[in-house]
């Protein structure tokens, strides 16, 4: 079995929410509510509201330009909340995540094979995707050493662009932190004490360097959950791709 990634409380954390999952029945609209749910965005500081999910989704499609033609990979799917809503503009999904309930719910909604209970800096170079893409993910890895590990193992995997959305900013600790355990439970009712994983932009634009790749750092467009105001985008495009204004 592969090694989970992050912290054996984040794991629990996860793995309780997919043995108890909400109704994913009805229609679209009823179904990613139920998905963001599973995905965290029924925490004190998010917002479960499905128009919030898709200024994701369109940012997304918009800053990756995810093309009829491309496949897409997920690290850290979960349930499958982002890649269901972008299964039916693309040719194909896949996804990887360490919570296997979790998982076993993505296999339900999903229109795809590739789907799998892997660590994240255990993920596979082959298959090769177009674009390979995180959401809110990063914030749970241990450390910066993890976190590097992960976007190279992005890297390999990407045809064309990688993008790590919902990243904790560094400059913005101490204020996330304060609104955070200003909530009951010190910000989430589930994850307690449990600490999450800051990260500097230059962080990405070091990586970037090294591989040689074109890197966009852009605000979170989250800006209806109190979450978003305190995170960044990170967007790296291998060379024969150019950069998304």
């Amino acid at each position: 079995m592969a090694t989970l990634t992050g912290h054996p409380g984040w794991r629990a954390v996860w793995q309780s929410k997919g043995e108890t999952p909400p109704p994913l029945t009805g229609d679209r609209e009823q179904v990613v509510k139920g998905l963001m749910a599973l995905a965290g965005y029924d925490s004190a500081t998010s917002s479960l509201d499905p128009r919030t999910h898709y200024v994701q989704v369109r940012y997304v499609l918009d800053r990756l330009a995810v093309r009829p033609t491309d496949t897409v990979y997920e690290v850290g799917c979960g349930a499958g909340s982002m890649l269901y809503s972008l299964r039916p503009a693309c040719a194909g999904v896949g996804g990887s995540d360490y919570a296997e309930s979790l998982i076993t719910i993505a296999r339900e909604v999903l229109d795809a094979e590739d789907l799998t209970v892997t660590g994240a800096d255990e993920v596979p170079p082959e298959p090769v995707y177009d674009v390979v893409l995180s959401n809110g993910v990063f914030i749970y890895f241990p450390d910066q050493d993890y976190a590097a590990r992960v976007v190279h193992r992005m890297v390999a995997k990407a045809r064309r662009v990688v993008g790590v959305l919902d990243v904790n900013d560094a400059d913005t600790r101490a204020e996330f932190e304060a609104l955070r355990r200003a909530q009951p439970g010190g910000g989430s009712r589930r994850s307690g004490e449990l600490t999450q994983l800051y990260l500097e932009r230059d962080f990405f634009r070091r990586i970037a360097d090294e591989l040689g790749l074109a890197c966009r750092i852009d605000e979170s467009v989250m800006t209806n959950s109190a979450n978003g105001r305190y995170r960044f985008n990170a967007v790296l495009c291998k060379p024969d791709e150019p950069e998304r204004s």
